[in-house]
């Protein structure tokens, strides 16, 4: 009698017992991890790759389309492609499709530039390298010998420098964004006549060298919307502009069929594919360690695990405790 009611109050579990255990699960794993391996993907190394190949001449568009409630995901993905874009000195454009974007690009921007992290890059801003400007100096190894020549000096633990309008520019949101797309294509000055601080975008020396989409080598676009089809029909299709999805995990599978037609050259997938990015950073050398997506999938590993047992115990109670044999009796009554 004693064995049958164990098995009765684990299938009458409160499920508050059920989140109690995943909340500590995620605080635990997530203070302390286990390391657990990410084998990384062809979908993402071929991101990687592309990127890899890429340098000052060039110059990528991330997309910042999604919302804070998609930031677990979404986040990981952009900071990873444009930390690998400010160590290979490749200029960055960072747009929106939605108000809510255009902050998690100033987060991104905020999290890589952040002093008080190892492996930051240190951010000058626009107005600060006006009178290089003004003397003619917009190649990038000349603004930093002459930056450096007069006092600045790279902090302790920065990976370099990221001076705003030379090696990235904050465009942020508009509405309509397909249509920005489109105009894009034509010209990025007339779609964003100053970025996000009001900056003058004509000014910028990235923006006289790429001055439309057509001079542009790659759109990430890290999307929990249909930013990703924007990017495919008023870009790829109209200009032939290659493109990369950062989507999350339960929008994924949908986008293969890009993948497959070859119209897209790789897709991120939910936080698995944040942290494999991660995990080719570290292995080439780019940064010294992995980020949060790759501590989340620990977290996410050990929820998965105790989901897993509960899943197992339950069908245990339930043939052990005989209530599949009661079921059948109560269902011929």
């Amino acid at each position: 009698m004693g064995a049958v009611n164990i098995w009765e109050k684990m299938l009458n579990l409160d499920r508050r017992w059920i989140f109690l255990g995943i909340g500590i699960i995620s605080i635990v794993f997530f203070l302390v991890g286990f390391g657990m391996p990410v084998t990384t993907t062809k979908e993402v190394e071929n991101i990687f790759d592309f990127v890899n190949e890429l340098g000052p001449d060039d110059a990528i568009f991330i997309g910042f389309d999604f919302a804070p409630g998609t930031q677990a995901e979404n986040m990981p993905m952009a900071v990873a492609v444009l930390r690998h874009a400010f160590h290979n000195n490749i200029p960055v454009f960072m747009t929106a499709i939605v108000p809510l974007g255009q902050g998690m690009a100033v987060s991104a921007l905020n999290y890589v530039t952040d002093p008080a992290i190892d492996g930051h890059y240190e951010r000058v801003l626009f107005e600060d390298w006006a009178d290089y400007r003004e003397a003619g100096i917009t190649n990038r190894e000349d603004i930093i010998a002459a930056w450096e020549r007069d006092g600045n000096v790279l902090p302790e633990g920065a990976l370099g420098w990221v001076f705003e309008g030379r090696d990235y520019a904050l465009l942020g949101y508009l509405p309509l964004f397909h249509l920005v797309i489109l105009g894009m294509t034509n010209s990025i000055e007339t779609q964003f006549p100053v970025d996000y601080h009001g900056n003058p975008i004509g000014e910028m020396p990235m923006l006289k060298e790429h001055k439309s989409l057509r001079d542009v080598d790659l759109a990430v676009t890290n999307a929990a919307s249909g930013a990703c089809t924007y990017w495919i029909t008023y870009a790829r299709e109209k200009i032939g502009l290659p493109i990369a999805f950062g989507v999350t995990g339960v929008m994924a599978t949908d986008y293969y069929p890009y993948i497959q037609s070859g119209q897209i050259i790789g897709q991120m997938g939910g936080l698995r594919g944040a942290a494999e990015y991660e995990v080719l950073l570290q292995e080439n050398g780019i940064t010294a360690t992995t980020d949060k997506a790759f501590r989340g999938m620990d977290v996410q590993s050990a929820e998965h695990i105790f989901i897993i047992l509960l899943i197992v115990i339950g069908n245990i109670a339930y043939f052990a405790g005989g209530f599949h044999k009661k079921t059948r009796l109560k269902g011929r009554g």
